[in-house]
């Protein structure tokens, strides 16, 4: 199905996964959870894994919703400590510095992580592949210079989601190629989200919104007869929104060409890379989906951007819950054909 047809006059690096019944919560200062109580909506803002972490939680007693939030900023700490790959200590660095020397025993969490992106791995081909680190670091968007094709062609060959090697009933992860690395940036995210809404559930909270970097997960409602909802900016016009969202418990999570990316000879280079080539996916403009978790958002976005959309409706087709929204390299909006009745409004 397509919405509407392109508009490409614009640009913009900023991106922007916005809630629209919450501009005034979202982009006001940020206020202390006192600040909030008279509107019974609380929301608190935290600089975690290298983004934004936010939670917003709407009818609840305040020193419920206090507690609960502390609780769920913890959590997300906790996921940031196991897994981040800038951090020495971490099971994910631990088993890039062990690569091709040892099994490293991991925590279920980390574990269920690259289950999850091995999963997807598979069923996709390998358009999503957690070892693309070494290929990722060879790019200076800030900068804006090309690797060199040799090291490129170098470096791809430390890429390959097939040579992780597992163990469940140990608990153990191994890469087989002293070479490799493990980066979980395009998933970690989502799943802190998930366990972010875990603890707040945990602690009584029924309605809630948590914003991991744009990767989000909604809970419950904003308002007894209002849902949260979410506006997807369009990829080239900062001022214009593609849709609106209203997700019922659900994940959503963007990837976009417009998030860090330079020109060059007319040409835009972006960071949502084929793990087979190295180099920006060119299928898609912006990619945005709808799944039960923010994990499986998180990665699809990323995968069926790389893929484009005609094998990447393919790939969500037979997900359960999952649905995609598409700016094509034209500009051309697309939907997946199953979307709930409902869920998708007009901007």
């Amino acid at each position: 199905m397509e919405l509407s047809t392109r508009d490409p006059k614009l640009e913009t690096r900023n991106f922007f996964l916005l809630s629209t019944l919450l501009l005034s919560v979202l982009f006001s200062p940020l206020d202390s959870l006192a600040q909030n109580q008279t509107r019974g909506v609380f929301r608190q803002s935290r600089i975690l894994m290298g983004t934004s972490v936010e939670i917003i939680i709407s009818r609840a007693h305040p020193k419920t919703a206090e507690k609960a939030m502390e609780a769920a900023f913890q959590e997300v700490e906790r996921i940031n400590r196991l897994m981040s790959h800038y951090r020495p200590e971490s099971e994910v660095s631990q088993i890039s510095r062990h690569a091709g020397k040892k099994e490293i025993r991991v925590s279920p969490e980390t574990l269920e992580v690259i289950e999850r992106a091995l999963y997807f791995s598979r069923l996709s081909g390998g358009a999503f592949d957690i070892t693309l680190g070494p290929v990722f670091r060879l790019w200076d968007f800030r900068g804006g210079k090309i690797p060199d094709g040799e090291k490129l062609r170098e470096n791809l060959k430390r890429v390959d989601y097939r040579r992780i090697k597992f163990d469940r009933s140990r608990s153990t992860v191994y890469l087989d190629d002293p070479r490799m690395e493990v980066d979980l940036g395009a998933i970690a995210k989502g799943y802190a989200a998930d366990r972010a809404c875990l603890v707040l559930k945990k602690e009584g909270i029924e309605n809630f919104l948590v914003n991991a970097g744009g990767d989000m997960r909604a809970g419950g409602r904003k308002e007894k007869e209002i849902p949260w909802t979410v506006g997807i900016q369009h990829p080239r016009l900062r001022s214009h929104f593609i849709a609106r969202i209203q997700p019922q418990n659900a994940g959503i999570a963007t990837s976009g060409d417009y998030e860090k990316y330079f020109l060059k000879d007319g040409q835009r280079y972006h960071h949502i890379l084929v793990p087979s080539t190295g180099r920006p996916a060119r299928e898609c403009q912006s990619v945005t989906i709808l799944a039960p978790t923010a994990m499986d958002a998180d990665v699809l976005a990323t995968t069926v951007f790389v893929l484009g959309s005609k094998k990447g409706f393919a790939l969500i087709e037979d997900l359960p819950g999952v649905h995609a929204l598409i700016v094509d390299r034209r500009g051309s909006v697309l939907l997946s054909p199953k979307w709930p009745a409902g869920v998708l409004l007009p901007p």
